[in-house]
């Protein structure tokens, strides 16, 4: 999405508002890993106070010796980098104009109540908050890179006008199901993550296949279709390689998690966090796609074929 725009309206381009953004967003995805570290873990309660850790607010005594206390309070640490971000944005954002301040300062809210989730979920050793709070950190996660793209320089300067194809429709409404697809998938895998529930972990290994199915569809017709615009066809090759990462990071989780099958203390780690990771990139990499296909997509005029029309006429 390129292209001049001369238009000086209050959403125009902000360099630092843009940088902000995408320093939120890269900030968050860290926070999503050591978080899904912190549950692979089982570090959620190394400390039993907050927002301070053992009385402490940023150097706890030995935290950096003991291995529950330094994923928890590094998460700690993160968080406050990523409010700090988005306080920032939402300051410069509030003068940019209406779309843009609403997604800045819904992103710093999502963060604040993201925050204040985790606080409870200590406060109260719940589980249940402790799968919110999991949750609701792909929804920040998603709303600081929407923040990210509609705040940069191509979303704003493109005027290459509406393409206007067959099919924009059911390309569209089949990338909002793509969104709801992942999300459906990622819900499953956090509800066994922290609850055990064997009914889970069945429906998200059923609902792989559904999910497969929906992005092969996407991707491909993003990919044949629609590689002429280069962020969706971008968006579109991206979603389909993460797929099959995925695809080999679950089969893998199934192994360690599910069948027991590795005592490795790094494997039982490192591959479920890197497959909520990865879930966490399907998921922006999906919503990123459905925002590009109603950005730029129109469906084509219907083409009515004069000579059948006068045949019917005088018949």
């Amino acid at each position: 999405m390129t292209g001049p725009n001369t238009s000086s309206s209050p959403t125009s381009y902000h360099r630092i508002l843009h940088y902000l953004a995408v320093a939120t967003a890269c900030a968050v995805f860290p926070l999503i890993i050591v978080g899904a570290g912190v549950t692979s873990q089982d570090a959620g309660m190394a400390f039993p106070d907050w927002p301070t850790s053992n009385g402490h607010l940023l150097n706890p005594p030995n935290w950096l010796q003991e291995n529950d206390k330094l994923w928890e309070h590094g998460h700690r640490l993160i968080g406050w980098v990523v409010g700090m971000l988005a306080i920032a944005s939402a300051v410069i954002g509030f003068k940019r104009g209406k779309p843009i301040r609403q997604l800045a300062i819904a992103t710093l809210l999502a963060i604040i109540v993201q925050g204040v989730l985790g606080g409870f979920r200590v406060w109260e050793i719940s589980t249940p908050l402790a799968l919110l709070h999991g949750i609701f950190g792909q929804l920040c996660f998603g709303l600081a890179c929407t923040t990210a793209l509609l705040s940069s320089k191509s979303w704003h300067n493109y005027d290459g006008g509406p393409h206007r194809v067959q099919g924009a429709t059911t390309l569209q409404r089949l990338c909002v199901v793509l969104v709801a697809s992942v999300f459906i998938q990622l819900l499953s895998g956090a509800i066994y993550r922290h609850m055990a529930i064997s009914a889970a972990v069945l429906i998200h290994v059923l609902w792989v296949v559904i999910l497969a199915l929906v992005v092969g569809w996407v991707a491909m017709w993003v990919i044949t279709q629609h590689s002429s615009q280069s962020l969706m066809g971008k968006l579109g090759r991206a979603l389909a390689g993460l797929m099959a990462l995925q695809l080999f990071l679950g089969g893998s989780s199934f192994l360690i998690i599910v069948l027991k099958m590795t005592k490795s203390p790094t494997l039982i780690w490192a591959v479920p966090s890197a497959h909520v990771a990865v879930g966490a990139l399907m998921l922006v990499c999906s919503l990123s796609l459905a925002l590009c296909s109603y950005r730029v997509l129109r469906p084509a005029p219907v083409v009515v074929d004069a000579s059948t029309d006068q045949a019917g006429a005088t018949s």
